[in-house]
């Protein structure tokens, strides 16, 4: 096998490692040049997998939630929010964007890793309306009460690698249509937003509904059942079971939707009867029902 060309065989001018027709120094001359950009990506901390480690790094990062001086949970505190039939902790995934530019969302999922970290713990914030009337709720006090709306600030740590001028991203929902709804439920879909609006105002309540009237207005401790009414769809908070995988392992779906019992008997009576609306409700089911975890819970302390 003849591995020069005519022209060099003849003695005539030979090729140089510019050029590639007849160039038996081209594999030499590319592995030298990746070699170079290998180097040069590693000394400026922008391989792949330094890019990755980075955004585990940042994602991952401990952190310590807040320790009140009692068990009653209060706005500013950092707090993760563990589904009742899971164990799983709603969680963020600052790398998994909404393409759409206008939406300036990220991914919302529900960990199994519940340690207190930077992508899956939140800050309460009050809901302030723009026009307040008789019907808002007013606290003097900075603790969370039944039946007051909130927003679910998400770690600006968690967010670092995604800079957005120091705006805050909270939990966001939006009814079902043919743009926005959870791929695997195909329910109200959740994301974590940089665009603040009444689609991030939750009411929290708690779980049995013929306790809602009464309980309104109480302290909510740390640790206890609750189930976060998503203002604007009308529908609970839910961790289905709907598992997919993505960088950080196995995960469930977060979606919004009510999940009660078939029976209707029991609404059925209490309309015959006079009873509220609110007490011939069907209580949700685990799915619905999560706790607020803080430095006060007793499982965050043991």
């Amino acid at each position: 096998m003849n591995y020069y060309t005519k022209q060099e065989m003849d003695g005539g001018m030979r090729y140089t490692g510019k050029c590639r027709i007849g160039n038996w120094n081209e594999n030499d001359t590319m592995d030298e040049v990746r070699l170079k950009d290998y180097i040069a990506k590693r000394e400026s901390g922008t391989l792949k997998m330094d890019k990755f480690n980075k955004r585990m790094a940042t994602a991952l990062q401990k952190v310590e939630l807040t320790k009140g001086p009692d068990e009653y949970v209060r706005f500013g505190d950092v707090i993760q929010l563990e589904n009742l039939r899971t164990g799983a902790v709603i969680s963020v995934d600052a790398e998994a964007r909404d393409p759409r530019p206008a939406e300036n969302a990220c991914a919302v999922s529900a960990s199994f890793q519940t340690s207190p970290c930077a992508r899956n713990t939140f800050t309460l914030e009050r809901y302030a309306p723009t026009n307040p009337n008789a019907m808002h709720d007013a606290y003097d006090d900075d603790l969370l009460h039944y039946g007051q709306k909130v927003k679910l600030v998400v770690n600006p740590a968690a967010l670092e690698e995604v800079s957005h001028g120091g705006v805050l991203a909270r939990l966001k929902s939006f009814p079902v249509s043919q743009t926005h709804f959870s791929k695997l439920a195909r329910e109200c879909e959740y994301v974590a937003s940089w665009n603040d609006g009444y689609e991030c105002v939750f009411q929290i309540l708690t779980p049995d509904p013929t306790k809602r009237l009464v309980s309104e207005g109480v302290a909510v401790m740390a640790g206890a059942p609750i189930v976060m009414l998503h203002c604007n769809t009308n529908q609970l908070a839910s961790v289905s079971g709907a598992a997919f995988e993505n960088d950080f392992g196995q995960e469930l779906e977060v979606s919004g939707k009510t999940a009660v019992g078939a029976g209707n008997s029991y609404v059925m009576e209490g309309i015959a009867t006079g009873k509220p609306q609110s007490m011939s409700q069907k209580a949700p089911q685990d799915v619905n029902v999560f706790t607020i975890v803080s430095g006060a819970t007793p499982a965050a302390t043991a």
